[in-house]
């Protein structure tokens, strides 16, 4: 469902099918009027400007600047489904919890793959007998689409499911993917450079400051409490960007520049590990791969429990 969050968002709220994105200049007008939270810059996909306040409200503004919806913390079943996917309500419980049933899901899934493997090929391992719940022969209908469906779906689900996984673990994934490919190059702004900068004091002047460092670069992602911009460089896969420039509170000067394409090569392929989960890249053929394999992971467990109880029921009937 996730996949077409926008959409289920525009459904929702018919304010929300914008024809015109927001330029920066509107963007810094209202990012000004804002001093903690976070904020997304409009996209072809979501023409909006999304603000994000530390209480999990969100803002959004058109190509005016005019705020023309204000959604609080899991208001909504869209708010509901993305908080449950991340945290399952339970914050970071439940990102500790994901963790584990990510790890459980990948034994389960590898296990099955092998055990099903067959010695000799034929086109009756991928045959369904059909029959509804009340006919006889149920129970083999949801057997055979339990072993078709882990079998045809193996791929988009397994790389699903190791991309969470890897999501909940991303520190450790990160190094890991360093450690394994650790060369970088020097950064192409250094400090020097970036400390000659003219001072900002208004988010106008913050876009201004990033382009003149990183002008191959967009803005993406935008940190209101920590002065900072999270941009992309063309080609890149995250969404967000994983490149940055941020800013001193105080004195508006610049304190960091940081471009990814000069990070080592494991730490980049790192950051592509997100767009892959949520079909950010690959476009339709993988959007539709992800989504089935989403349909499957629906599929599996409730054909696998059923088919477990409807077997050891079978045993304690013939006992």
């Amino acid at each position: 469902m996730l996949l077409y969050k926008v959409e289920l968002l525009q459904l929702s709220y018919p304010q929300l099918r914008l024809q015109q994105l927001p330029t920066k200049q509107t963007a810094a007008q209202v990012f000004d009027r804002y001093h903690d939270g976070y904020a997304y810059m409009p996209r072809e996909a979501n023409p909006w400007l999304e603000v994000v306040r530390p209480d999990g409200t969100r803002h959004y503004y058109n190509a005016t600047g005019e705020r023309i919806l204000e959604r609080p913390y899991l208001s909504d079943l869209v708010g509901i489904m993305v908080e449950f996917h991340h945290h399952l309500l339970l914050k970071d419980l439940g990102k500790e919890l994901l963790g584990y049933i990510g790890i459980a899901g990948l034994a389960l899934l590898i296990t099955g793959i092998l055990r099903w493997w067959p010695r000799h090929w034929s086109r009756r391992l991928l045959t369904i007998r059909w029959a509804w719940p009340w006919q006889r022969g149920f129970a083999a209908t949801l057997f055979q689409l339990h072993k078709v469906v882990g079998s045809v779906l193996f791929v988009p689900v397994l790389i699903g499911m190791i991309t969470g996984v890897a999501i909940m673990y991303s520190a450790a994934v990160g190094s890991a993917l360093t450690a394994l490919a650790p060369h970088q190059q020097p950064q192409p702004v250094t400090e020097q450079q970036w400390l000659e900068v003219a001072p900002a004091q208004s988010w106008q002047q913050r876009f201004a400051r990033a382009k003149q460092l990183l002008p191959e670069h967009q803005p993406q992602l935008i940190s209101l409490s920590n002065l900072s911009l999270r941009m992309t460089f063309p080609g890149e896969w995250h969404p967000n960007g994983r490149s940055h420039v941020q800013f001193n509170a105080e004195t508006g000067r610049v304190r960091s520049v940081y471009d990814l394409r000069y990070d080592s090569k494991g730490y980049q392929v790192s950051q592509m590990i997100f767009p892959v989960h949520v079909a950010a890249v690959g476009g339709l053929p993988w959007l539709m791969a992800v989504l089935l394999g989403g349909l499957a992971l629906i599929i599996l467990p409730l054909s696998g429990i059923y088919f477990w109880c409807w077997r050891h029921y079978k045993k304690r009937c013939r006992l």
